[in-house]
């Protein structure tokens, strides 16, 4: 059993070394002294209330900025990958080999997202 919001540090790597460490939402990178940043974030939270999986199709790359906006419920990701609540970008950038769980993406939608 994992636990903690990175359990799977492995996984979280994968995904954000897919996007070079890019934001899949605007495509910005952090660079710091250490290298590129981004961050790995669930779709689905880890832990009660929401129990999602600790694997790679649960797993974005974000910035911190979208990430905060993306866990607050800012905005959504349809199953087509276009950006609910966030127009400016208009759709997630998806690496081909990077497969998101659509059911994880529709309880996003359904429990995190507040509609506006």
């Amino acid at each position: 059993m994992t636990t903690g919001a990175h359990a799977n540090q492995d996984a979280s790597r994968h995904v954000k070394e897919l996007y070079n460490f890019e934001c899949q939402v605007c495509g910005q990178t952090l660079v710091t002294p250490e290298g590129r940043y981004s961050e790995a974030v669930h779709v689905r939270p880890l832990g009660e209330p929401h129990n999602g999986p600790d694997s790679e199709d649960n797993l974005l790359s974000l910035c911190p900025n979208h990430r905060v906006m993306f866990d607050h419920g800012t905005f959504g990701i349809g199953d087509d990958y276009k950006l609910i609540g966030i127009r400016l970008y208009g759709r997630l950038r998806v690496n081909p080999e990077h497969k998101l769980n659509a059911e994880n993406l529709r309880y996003h939608r359904e429990h995190i997202l507040k509609e506006s």
